[in-house]
């Protein structure tokens, strides 16, 4: 998800196209009127949060006045916005595609700028300052302290865009680990200091984001927890996804040794039982295939043995008895002829031995005399 930092960068992209005409509008979007935005002009472009609005203006052709609109484009997951080039196949794509932009406001000297992913729709006016943006003067502290010490884990309080606008999962972790903060501490738990701490370490790790705002490759050195194995320490780090039932579940990294509960056990803030997971499964929609079960969270079905189909008990027979696959080596070896054991005497028979008594000769008829005979027989 694009954060605060990220997403004023591209603000400062897009105003270099204010006081521009638009000459023309494409883009697969239907929550804008792309037929009104021709012949408008881009007049001011703000950023709040992780939210862009656009500001379009055009000169009424009987009364003579300008009409302004405003078009509010909220970046989600996976917006982006791209200055006269196009965006290209992403090496996370699944389906393989060129993405389709959302919008492209096409200007003169074949110069555009296109929106992709997101949502947008138009609005009257852009969001009143209200103390929340992290990355503004305007920032409210002592608001953010007392959100802070909510009775709830202090990792969902930080993803809240209406205390925290612009702050993003790399953010969060980063500023619980440098806060020495575990992710599921609940804030009515904290001190006050250590509260304040939480929030004066997100203003200063945005701040050092502005800074290398036009080096995200460096930016990255800056990282001390978010996806690293180890902590600077030198710690194992546990990593899981963690977010309330009705929201969004995001990926936390933290170190167990350097972030502890205080006052709480794991159990009673969070029941569910805390894995070292890597990436996430994808559904069997993602994956264009059949989903797979994993043995250790799927529990085995009481299933009685007359009830299983002939699929599933050849299945097992391919299984060796520790529970392995054979591989096509072992298959091989497997399906190779054993030489045929004559019985010893009569009493084998009844002593339960396994005898393998040799084939049978298969005699097919034929004409009689030196003539050889055919194995398939021609009708007249």
């Amino acid at each position: 998800m694009p954060e605060g930092p990220s997403v004023l960068q591209w603000g400062e992209v897009a105003r270099q196209f204010t006081g521009r005409e638009i000459n023309r509008v494409e883009g697969n979007t239907k929550t804008v009127n792309k037929e009104e935005l021709v012949g408008c002009r881009l007049n001011d472009v703000k950023v709040y949060g992780k939210e862009l609005f656009l500001q379009f203006v055009q000169k009424s052709p009987v009364r003579g006045d300008e009409r302004s609109t405003w078009i509010r484009y909220h970046f989600l997951m996976w917006g982006s916005l791209r200055a006269n080039e196009y965006k290209g196949i992403s090496r996370q794509s699944k389906t393989g595609k060129v993405p389709v932009p959302r919008l492209v406001l096409h200007f003169a000297k074949e110069e555009f700028l296109a929106f992709y992913g997101g949502s947008m729709g138009e609005v009257d006016s852009p969001a009143c300052d209200q103390g929340t943006d992290i990355l503004t003067a305007s920032f409210d502290v002592e608001k953010a302290t007392d959100a802070i010490q909510h009775a709830q884990p202090v990792c969902y309080t930080l993803l809240d865009q209406t205390c925290f606008s612009g702050l993003g999962n790399i953010i969060k972790n980063e500023v619980l680990y440098a806060a020495k903060v575990h992710p599921l501490q609940p804030g009515n738990m904290l001190s006050r200091q250590r509260a304040l701490c939480v929030v004066e370490q997100a203003l200063a790790f945005s701040s050092t984001w502005m800074e290398h705002k036009d080096e995200h490759k460096k930016f990255k050195e800056h990282w001390q927890i978010y996806f690293k194995k180890d902590c600077p320490l030198g710690h194992k780090t546990s990593r899981d996804w963690f977010g309330p039932e009705d929201g969004l579940q995001r990926v936390t990294t933290w170190c167990s040794t350097c972030q502890l509960l205080e006052g709480a056990s794991q159990e009673q803030v969070y029941p569910r039982k805390i894995g070292h997971v890597g990436k996430r499964k994808r559904s069997a929609s993602q994956k264009g295939g059949k989903s797979r079960r994993c043995a250790s969270t799927v529990k085995k079905l009481d299933v009685p043995e007359n009830s299983k189909s002939s699929t599933d008990r050849g299945k097992r027979s391919k299984v060796s008895q520790t529970g392995k696959q054979l591989t096509g080596t072992q298959k091989r070896k497997k399906l190779e002829k054993k030489p045929v054991i004559d019985p010893e005497s009569e009493e084998d028979f009844c002593t339960g031995k396994k005898v393998k008594f040799q084939p049978r000769k298969q005699h097919h008829r034929g004409k009689s005399g030196d003539q050889k005979c055919s194995k398939r027989r021609t009708r007249p």
